[in-house]
């Protein structure tokens, strides 16, 4: 990286003899494990030339570009080396970054594989642009070789991020596991309230495994002004936060529940994961049914292992489902796709959605969480209430994750009829295989909880002082419509609303209602002009063509929800809350 501002790594690949292998294909990966997307890295390269051992370029003839991602070389079996450009100016967790403050890549965006060679042992050298320049990454250095790294095969070195730069360095160590925190960015975080975050959460899950699968483990953390989630690997993980966004307990919160969900994938996807997932086909999607499991899961269990770590309290951890269950059970296409075909389906329609993926389908994070909590539940109330889905998945770790064994889904079914005490069938064929409506308010009251659903402008539960019957009057009227967030252009319409009767779709530009003209900020507030039941014009512009329809609002299907501890729940139902919670007399 001899001019980082420039945005460019310049790499060699230098290939030893191959007997017997006169053509061989290096490739260049599409995707990186961990984030279901052809990304096509590729488009970065430049400047690409091969040359022989001895540093001559290779004939026009002898290099053949085959595919996208694929060069054919004729090398006759003797070394050979590749050297080209990567242009690293994509500031997330998934690629590659480079500038004058610091360099960070995920190997999948940066190193070519050669084709059935991926088992072969690989080295990697750093040059540094400077000295006051130093290196963080989860691969082991090479004992009297100045800045190089070995990995057992490709997959270790794609799956062994670097940070490099001037980045702060810290270490914690739990149990007999050493731990890192690479902090690069500005912040307004206090950075040892971090680390004893990270030692919480790391702490609190190596309990649920009964220690941890490795000797040393890197965080990396880029705090830059727009955090976007983090990419987990075996033995670190990289997480991209909101640097200046811990004016509050709210930021230390998110960084937790970030830091948990990324730091369980070290074993729930990383080392238990199903044979779509690895050995990994770098050049192609690599399909699996079971993306819920890994990441719906997992996201649940992060809001468990910070509450269970003393990082969250009960009672913070009720109000999260109170105000997202709502949001996830008034969505339009929560029931329209199973959960196992919308893991498939992730590569083709999570991350490039049709404009009418919210009316057909959900996030499988989302409705992999709440399924998860439901099954959580279910598996307590059905057998021994200290045992629910944390017990589940250390049994898949101990029986399939620790051999590297892949599982299937009649493995996670048995695993989950084993802490039951009798056969889970007849959930997994309803709510993950099918799209019944997912049961998770009669559970939480089962577990000693009292839930009450309102209308959203219901103020009835507001203290007197609080209740504003003209706010609440208002906020009754429906049209169905979602606008995008800075035009009055239509982004959905819910199937059988009144918009959708009345014949509004997508992309269609509202610029009046009832002869009023309306802007972003005042669109619902002309709605709000009229109760449920009226009948409102609405004029509006497609493809160019000033059109007029007529539609009769509706009754809002908005709800809020409380949840709180029921004081009159019995013996069992207090039990599994215990049990659930992992923490006893808290909230």
């Amino acid at each position: 990286m001899p001019e980082p501002a420039s945005h460019e790594y310049e790499i060699e690949m230098l290939v030893p003899a191959l007997p017997g292998r006169d053509e061989v294909e290096i490739v260049f990966p599409a995707w990186a494990p961990g984030s279901y997307m052809v990304r096509d890295f590729v488009r970065h390269l430049t400047g690409l030339v091969v040359s022989d051992g001895a540093g001559h370029a290779l004939a026009p003839a002898r290099v053949v570009r085959v595919d996208k991602q694929r060069w054919r070389i004729t090398s006759g079996g003797r070394p050979f080396r590749v050297r080209y450009r990567i242009f690293a100016f994509d500031a997330t967790v998934r690629t590659s970054f480079l500038d004058d403050s610091h360099a960070y890549w995920n190997g999948t965006s940066l190193f070519f594989f050669v084709e059935g060679e991926l088992a072969r042992r690989c080295e990697v050298t750093v040059a540094l642009p400077n000295r006051r320049w130093r290196v963080a990454t989860a691969l082991p250095p090479i004992a009297r070789r100045r800045l190089s790294y070995a990995a057992a095969d490709f997959d270790e070195l794609c799956d062994s991020p670097f940070e490099i730069g001037t980045h702060t360095l810290s270490t914690f160590t739990v149990g007999h596991t050493q731990f890192e925190l690479a902090l690069y960015g500005r912040t307004n975080a206090d950075p040892v309230r971090l680390c004893d975050i990270l030692r919480r959460v790391v702490a609190a899950t190596g309990k649920i495994f009964g220690g941890f699968p490795f000797r040393r483990y890197l965080f990396i953390v880029h705090a830059l002004p727009v955090g976007s989630g983090g990419l987990e690997h075996r033995a670190s993980v990289t997480m991209d936060i909101t640097g200046l966004s811990f004016e509050d307990e709210i930021g230390y919160v998110r960084f937790a529940d970030l830091a948990a969900h990324e730091f369980f994938h070290a074993w729930n996807v990383k080392r238990i994961h199903d044979a779509g997932l690895g050995p990994f086909d770098y050049a192609r999607e690599n399909y699996t049914r079971l993306l819920w499991l890994y990441e719906g899961c997992t996201d649940y269990l992060a809001h468990v292992i910070i509450l269970r770590a003393g990082l969250t309290a009960e009672r913070q951890f009720l109000k999260m489902i109170a105000e997202d269950w709502p949001k996830y059970a008034t969505r339009p296409g929560r029931n329209e796709t199973s959960l196992e075909e919308l893991s498939f389906e992730a590569w083709v329609k999570q991350y490039k959605p049709s404009e009418n993926f919210t009316n057909r389908a959900v996030s499988y994070y989302e409705k992999g969480l709440w399924t998860a909590m439901a099954l959580d539940l279910e598996l307590r109330l059905t057998g021994d209430a200290a045992r629910g889905l944390p017990e589940m998945i250390r049994l898949l770790w101990d029986d399939f994750g620790r051999a590297e064994r892949p599982i299937t889904d009649t493995d996670v079914r048995a695993a989950a009829a084993r802490i039951a005490g009798r056969s889970m069938n007849r959930f997994f064929e309803r709510f993950v295989r099918g799209t019944d409506e997912l049961p998770l308010p009669a559970l939480l009251e089962r577990a000693g909880l009292d839930v009450t659903a309102r209308a959203d402008w219901d103020e009835s539960a507001r203290a007197p002082a609080e209740r504003d019957p003209v706010r609440s009057s208002r906020a009754r009227a429906w049209t169905g419509l979602t606008l995008q967030a800075d035009r009055t252009t239509v982004r959905n319409v819910v199937p059988k609303s009144p918009a959708w009767r009345a014949g509004l779709t997508f992309n269609d530009e509202i610029v009046a209602v009832d002869g009023a003209r309306v802007t972003p900020s005042t669109f619902a507030k002309r709605i709000a002009d009229r109760p449920p039941g009226a009948r409102v014009r609405i004029a509006y512009f497609r493809r160019d063509e000033l059109c007029e329809a007529h539609l009769t609002l509706a009754e809002s299907p908005e709800r809020r929800l409380s949840v709180t501890v029921d004081p009159h729940a019995g013996a069992r139902a207090n039990a599994v809350r215990a049990g659930w919670f992992g923490l006893k007399g808290r909230r």
